[in-house]
């Protein structure tokens, strides 16, 4: 959230990407800008949008608010989502027609998000066979795993808000999420793996309609 906003709101340059929901664009910069770019744009339509506007000297700002946006249901969706969002921004990043000055940033996003897997094979590896680190990596170590754990228990307080489910359900709810932090990390290496070594032009859509209903109507019922 603090990299969107900051990049968005005080630089109102796109350096990291964007995400491409709730986004208002002017017609006449849609139009110049378009979302037909060929095969390496439709798969992260929206990072490639965004490179290309800030490649043509679009601006870009942040606008507060709240909004609900639906996720993947099933872990198979979301293994799914996560290798196209991979792949889609490897796309971007590898693309010839966006120059690479505009995507430098992005690039290294991506390709710390690549090194996940040796990540997590260092830390298991630390515990049968620790090795002594610079002070500093430690502290730049510890600083990255807590921005992280930051960010994702104000995800779940986020989705899992107390004036809506109450405060039992709430807390439950948080629990579980923070439960499922391995599952997610094991998801999140599996999609970085698949998507390295398979067909990256593939566009997959996530079903997001629960039971045969729409989130919406699950809400509500």
């Amino acid at each position: 959230m603090g990299k969107m906003r900051t990049q968005l709101g005080v630089l109102h340059k796109p350096l990291f990407s964007w995400k491409g929901s709730y986004v208002v664009t002017k017609a006449a910069a849609e139009k110049d800008v378009t979302f037909d770019n060929g095969p390496d744009g439709s798969i992260a339509e929206d990072c490639f949008f965004a490179m290309k506007a800030f490649e043509r000297g679009y601006t870009f700002n942040w606008i507060e608010g709240e909004m609900w946006e639906k996720s993947p249901f099933t872990l198979s969706d979301l293994l799914k989502q996560r290798k196209r969002w991979i792949q889609g921004i490897f796309l971007v990043v590898h693309n010839r027609d966006i120059g690479f000055r505009y995507k430098v940033f992005l690039a290294l996003s991506l390709y710390a998000w690549l090194s996940l897997p040796l990540s997590c094979l260092t830390v298991l590896l630390n515990f049968t066979h620790p090795a002594t680190y610079p002070q500093w990596l430690e502290v730049l170590s510890a600083w990255i795993a807590s921005v992280n754990i930051y960010m994702f228990m104000f995800g779940a307080l986020k989705s899992f808000p107390f004036r809506r489910l109450g405060l039992l359900k709430g807390i439950f709810s948080i629990i579980g999420a923070v439960l499922f932090i391995p599952v997610n990390v094991v998801v999140e290496n599996i999609a970085v793996i698949w998507a390295l070594f398979s067909e990256k032009h593939q566009f997959y859509i996530v079903d997001k309609n629960f039971l045969g209903r729409s989130a919406v109507d699950a809400a509500i019922v």
